[in-house]
């Protein structure tokens, strides 16, 4: 018999367009490193940003194996999100079931670090802390030119409150997170604009709404058991734009995988 139908707690959402190599290592790691033996229930989402050159057909044949509850196709045909192409999926991709909304883009990857069943930890994480909305991990952030850095107390042991994000790994809490960012107008994408001079995207604009002193405050999770990061790398030390180059996405998650090598992992 089918198991019966419930709401999940968690929603986890990736969001891919191709480079489908890379795509066959990352998901299927961040799935077990998020998901591996939880007592929490989650729906699997693969949210697909169609373009001409989107292999569809074999994401849809992969989204089977890797154990995807749904597939979504977003085109870029209507209501387009300006400036860097992610902002469209990240856009229009919430809210999801449940109450928490885990959203990963597709060239990022999480490993485990140490024990314990991730997905209670984090809703135990906005079950201690009520002011906490929005949550990040991101193990590579020194190469950002905008820094990560503390500007505020932490939120609550282990919990750095943070004054900005990167769309690569977002945590909602869908009813604290969406009642604050629809007070305060909504993503604005049809103002989003990106070169590698300037640019205001999806990302920023979270980070200035929720950043506190002005906003509820953005939580680092320092204490989740994981490490999170983006298979890329600038295209020189302090440049604003990543290679985009395949072979250079699959040496680096090779890179941090040996990296990330945990005692438990199988």
């Amino acid at each position: 018999m089918p198991e019966p139908s419930r709401v999940p707690e968690f929603t986890i959402a990736f969001l891919v367009h191709s480079n489908l190599p890379l795509l066959e290592r990352t998901i299927p790691t961040t799935i077990a490193t998020l998901t591996a033996a939880s007592r929490r229930t989650y729906d699997l989402v693969l949210v697909i940003d169609v373009t001409q050159t989107t292999p569809l057909n074999d994401l849809l044949t992969l989204s089977t194996q890797w154990g995807f509850d749904e597939v979504r196709l977003r085109t870029r045909s209507r209501h387009t999100a300006g400036g860097d192409p992610p902002n469209n999926g990240h856009v229009n991709w919430m809210p999801g079931k449940g109450r928490y909304f885990i959203s990963v883009e597709g060239d990022v990857v999480a490993f485990r670090s140490g024990p314990g069943d991730v997905l209670d930890m984090l809703a135990a994480s906005f079950e201690r802390c009520q002011d906490l909305q929005l949550a990040t991990r991101i193990d590579d952030h020194e190469c950002w030119q905008w820094p990560l850095a503390d500007v505020a107390p932490p939120m609550a042991p282990g919990i750095r409150s943070v004054n900005r994000v990167a769309s690569h790994f977002l945590v909602y809490d869908l009813p604290r997170a969406t009642s604050h960012m629809w007070a305060a107008g909504g993503p604005p994408a049809d103002r989003f604009y990106d070169s590698p001079e300037r640019w205001f995207n999806y990302e920023d604009w979270l980070s200035e709404t929720f950043a506190a002193p002005d906003g509820p405050g953005i939580g680092y999770l320092d204490d989740l058991p994981i490490a999170v990061f983006h298979c890329d790398e600038k295209v020189a030390p302090g440049a604003s734009v990543y290679t985009q180059d395949l072979e250079v996405r699959l040496r680096v998650f090779e890179q941090r995988r040996a990296e990330c090598v945990y005692a438990h992992d199988s």
